[in-house]
């Protein structure tokens, strides 16, 4: 069997690493969301995480928003939110298109505003059906973590390419629509990159990575224990 350059066990816990850097600021801005980006792209590749977690009996479960019953696809713009910011939590944001008090289509808005919570409820997640979990909606195209995590990492961290040059430009569009559409607290920072940092946040909260950041630092030799060290 050919050595390898680095065990995965070691680049998994290099990326969760990095993602602690990210998230550390209080108000981190664009070049912690990019980096943040490449890290949860190789931690999601292939499984990674998942499956070094497998490998150590550790499960990876993660609380995240729940947007059960909420009429997502009747939103013009949606961001998932739950997660800090510049010492505030961030609320969900919907914006549905408001119909005149006369319209026969303004019960239908009172009602879609009724069902959308600004802080939702969260349930606990796998972590491969957390990926799956929407963090971004514009007119009505719903937008998931790992599809935000694939387009960051492509088009500003020069990760990958796109298998489908077709389906990127149509996400490119739409996430550069919200984007420039949307930004967080007038501070003008997008929230394309806001989602990204709160999908890291969200994860780098689960025990289970907690657990795992722990057992690859004994693991893997005084430099990453050192590392845990400094992040516990």
């Amino acid at each position: 069997m050919q050595d390898v350059l680095l065990e995965r066990r070691q680049v998994v816990r290099i990326h969760i690493d990095q993602l602690l850097r990210c998230i550390a600021p209080s108000a981190p801005r664009e070049d912690e969301a990019i980096y943040a980006s490449i890290a949860l792209r190789f931690l999601m590749d292939d499984n990674a995480l998942g499956a070094v977690a497998h490998e150590l009996g550790i499960a990876i479960e993660i609380d995240v928003p729940d947007f059960t019953g909420t009429p997502l696809t009747q939103a013009i713009v949606f961001a998932a939110g739950g997660y800090p910011y510049g010492g505030h939590v961030i609320e969900a944001y919907y914006a549905y298109r408001a119909s005149g008090r006369g319209s026969p289509h303004r019960q239908q808005f009172e009602e879609n505003e009724k069902a959308s919570p600004r802080r939702p409820p969260t349930t606990k997640l796998k972590y491969t059906k957390f990926l799956a979990t929407p963090c971004l909606g514009f007119a009505g195209e719903i937008v998931d973590r790992a599809t935000l995590i694939r387009y960051v990492a492509n088009r500003c961290g020069g990760a990958h390419h796109h298998s489908s040059r077709i389906k990127f430009d149509a996400i490119d569009n739409s996430l550069t629509d919200v984007g420039h559409g949307l930004r967080v607290r007038g501070d003008g920072m997008s929230v394309v990159f806001m989602e990204t940092l709160g999908t890291a946040w969200l994860l780098l909260q689960s025990p289970g990575v907690t657990a795992l950041r722990h057992a690859l630092a004994s693991d893997c030799g005084p430099y990453f224990k050192a590392a845990s060290d400094i992040h516990s």
